[in-house]
C-alpha cells in the first residue's frame, strides 16, 4: 500500500543532503547562491537552488538556534508486514507525541495511561519505520520524538 507522509527532516539528513549537493556541483551553498544571483546558471537549476537554501537555512538555524525545522514529502510503499506495525495504539503515541510536550518514556507511558514497557516496544517500531527519533536529555533521560507531521494511505 503506497502511504504519503510529510515528515521532518533529522540533522544528519540534512547534513547527507547538503554535502550530495556539494558533491553534484562541486562548490559550497554560497558559490553556488552568487553563480545563481548573478544569473550565471541555467534556469532549470532553480529547483536545485531553492532546495539547497532551505536545506542551508534549517541547518543554519540549527547552529544557531537549535531549532530543526524542515519537512519533506514523501510517498512510500509499505509491505503489509510494515504496514501492520501501524497499530492503534502506536498511532495514538504518534498523535501523543505530536500534540503533547512529553518528558521521556515514562512521561508518555503516564500520559497515554499505558504499560511503559509496551511503549517502549511501540516506540521501537516506530522507529524501525522512521516515524520517531530518540533524543537523549541529560545522563539518562530518552525522550521521544516524532518526526511525522501527516500519514495519508493511499488507496490504488
Amino acid at each position: 500500500m503506497l502511504v504519503r507522509i510529510v515528515r521532518r527532516l533529522t540533522l544528519e539528513e540534512i547534513s547527507k543532503r547538503i554535502e550530495s549537493f556539494e558533491k553534484k556541483w562541486g562548490m559550497n551553498f554560497d558559490e553556488f547562491e552568487e553563480l545563481f544571483l548573478d544569473k550565471r546558471l541555467d534556469r532549470n537549476m532553480v529547483d536545485n537552488y531553492y532546495e539547497w537554501a532551505g536545506l542551508v537555512h534549517a541547518y543554519r538555524g540549527y547552529m544557531e538556534e537549535g531549532e530543526l525545522d524542515y519537512s519533506v514529502e514523501e510517498i512510500r510503499e509499505l509491505t503489509s508486514k510494515k504496514l501492520a506495525l501501524l497499530t492503534p495504539k502506536r498511532l495514538e503515541l504518534l498523535y501523543s507525541l505530536g500534540g503533547q510536550r512529553i518528558e521521556s518514556i515514562n512521561d508518555l507511558a503516564r500520559k497515554t495511561r499505558r504499560d511503559v514497557k509496551n511503549v517502549y516496544q511501540d516506540l521501537q517500531s516506530l522507529s524501525e519505520l522512521g516515524f520517531i527519533v530518540f533524543k537523549k536529555m541529560g545522563k539518562r533521560n530518552v525522550v521521544p520524538e516524532t518526526l511525522i507531521e501527516e500519514i495519508t494511505l493511499l488507496i490504488r
